[in-house]
């Protein structure tokens, strides 16, 4: 159950690159959009008045693969959960049973939420084998106290041409399905108007245009994270936050200097030599890399570590070299409860489960971002992380020493 998220996303990152060129230019006939706001234009943003106040999302941690927030969609508002990713740009619903004879949600009487239907007509994209339905809505969002007009609102309701045993098919069957929607958080390079956060920033309704999580490590803390729009708490992380510069705006995409194993330079264990591409995923709980460097790392793991538990604080040291720092991650941090068998531990170091463009090698999602608080930086171009306040800490009723 725990792959859901990946093929969830890798399935409509192909659909949103698509969608905009087929349909856009009839569902949004009469307004005008800013053509310069990608080039730093002039623009008076609203101003958060202090550090306690900054609108933020409660997020829920579901064993640590998972983490989702509420946002509230229409008139009258609905609670809807959602998974924040920023690897996708569009705000996409998942009903709880897809459709054989799909209908607008908002048109139909057993709809979640009511937005205004820009459109009556159906999209339709094929990916690989499979065919893909839903509609384009638009409606009110109202997200972290903010509300955002005019949203578009890609509704899900049919997948079709698929096996019994693809995930969709397990995903429609999951009666306590866990949440409703992924709502992307890219990097957009212009103007988007499936993208919650640039719709934030063209109605005023934040600056500076940055947005920061906080992951709690702790599966049974009552706050599983927080999502800040607007700047970073401090009451989060400690110290400086270390910046680099986005190399490619779409992705959170960032430069790794090298990854080491007990820095131990020039050693064997020495990756990423040279430099490599990277992005930054809130969405995924592994780390993923190349096969053959995540091999060599999971190869230093004992297979009683996985079968019993015992022996992960002993694990060696992963560092990342980012901009001349090191962040580095122990086996706390690299080692999970298997969320299907919870007296077993899994690696989150897996390959690289598709080819991303750009010359991408790494993915860095939740364990990074639970042991270094991070910053999403659209103004200044550039990601920031710091070490999460309390990070080294071991938490004897997740692990077993």
């Amino acid at each position: 159950m725990f792959c859901l998220l990946v093929g969830v996303t890798v399935l409509y990152m192909t659909i949103d690159a698509q969608i905009k060129n087929i349909l856009f230019p009839n569902f949004w006939p009469e307004m005008d959009l800013p053509s310069n706001l990608h080039e730093g234009a002039d623009r008076k943003l609203q101003k958060v008045r202090s550090i306690r106040s900054l609108p933020s999302v409660r997020l829920t941690n579901i064993d640590n693969v998972t983490y989702y927030g509420t946002i509230k969609i229409g008139i009258p508002p609905k609670e809807v959960k959602v998974v924040f990713d920023t690897t996708s740009q569009s705000l996409r619903i998942f009903p709880k049973n897809f459709s054989t004879n799909p209908v607008p949600l908002a048109r139909s009487q057993s709809s979640s939420f009511n937005p205004y239907i820009v459109d009556n007509r159906l999209f339709h994209e094929r990916y690989l084998d499979y065919n893909v339905t839903g509609f384009l809505s638009m409606g009110t969002v109202k997200i972290a106290d903010i509300n955002v007009e005019r949203q578009v609102i890609l509704e899900v309701v049919n997948i079709s041409g698929m096996p019994d045993k693809h995930i969709f098919k397990s995903y429609s069957n999951i009666s306590d399905q866990k949440y409703d929607g992924i709502l992307g958080l890219s990097y957009q390079q212009t103007f988007e108007p499936f993208s919650v956060f640039y719709n934030m920033i063209d109605q005023l309704l934040v600056a500076p245009r940055v947005f920061s999580i906080y992951l709690n490590r702790s599966s049974s803390a009552d706050l599983g994270g927080v999502l800040i729009f607007g700047d970073s708490d401090p009451a989060y992380f400690e110290g400086d936050f270390t910046y680099v510069p986005v190399t490619r705006r779409g992705y959170w995409q960032f430069t790794i200097d090298s990854i080491e194993m007990n820095q131990v330079k020039r050693s064997t264990y020495d990756w990423c030599r040279g430099g490599c591409q990277a992005i930054i995923d809130t969405s995924t709980w592994k780390i993923m890399g190349p096969e053959e460097d995540v091999s060599a790392i999971n190869r230093l793991f004992l297979s009683n570590i996985y079968k019993t538990c015992h022996g992960i604080a002993y694990l060696p040291l992963i560092t990342f070299y980012i901009r001349g720092k090191e962040f580095t991650l122990n086996g706390e941090e690299y080692m999970i409860r298997n969320p299907d068998n919870k007296s077993t531990c899994i690696t989150v170091f897996w390959k690289l489960e598709r080819t991303y463009k750009y010359n991408v090698k790494w993915v860095l999602g939740m364990p990074f971002i639970r042991r270094f608080y991070t910053e999403f930086d659209m103004q200044g171009h550039q990601l920031g992380f710091a070490l999460v306040k309390n990070a080294i800490v071991h938490l004897e009723n997740d692990y077993i020493f």
